[in-house]
């Protein structure tokens, strides 16, 4: 098995929502990054990891997840992460101290605007709202 670190977001929200209660199998090798995680999977026969949807490449096979045992097993897209359908997509969050203002308010407009919203789209996270790219 091929993990992030523990201080990772995607490592916590693995933890949470795929092990519940349980603990990652020991010997399971820790990495600094989702590319990492990839990476050695992409290199490993038979290895088995998780990293966010934005890192997947030709060269690795996403599994396809239900949310019930025999239930209906939904594959991993950035259509299926947008709808919630994949059972283990996981929002990602920005913080303000308060209604933001002046040049964070003008960044936070930016990224959800079209053209940010596209470059979302263009490095394969999943946009907060359907937008149409060049």
């Amino acid at each position: 098995m091929v993990s992030r670190q523990n201080n990772s977001g995607t490592y916590a929200y693995f933890k949470k929502a795929v092990l519940g209660k349980g603990k990652f199998r020991q010997g399971t090798l820790d990495m600094h990054g989702s590319k990492d995680v990839v990476d050695l999977v992409e290199k490993t026969p038979c290895a088995i990891g998780y990293s966010g949807l934005a890192y997947a490449t030709d060269h690795v096979k996403m599994a396809c997840i239900s949310k019930e045992t025999g239930g209906e097993c939904v594959n991993p897209s950035v259509e299926t992460a947008s709808d919630r359908s994949y059972p283990i997509a996981r929002p990602l969050f920005m913080y303000t101290d308060g209604e933001p203002k002046g040049k964070v308010k003008e960044y936070m407009d930016w990224i959800l605007s079209d053209a940010g919203q596209c470059i979302l789209l263009k490095k394969g996270y999943a946009a907060v709202r359907d937008v149409e790219c060049n």
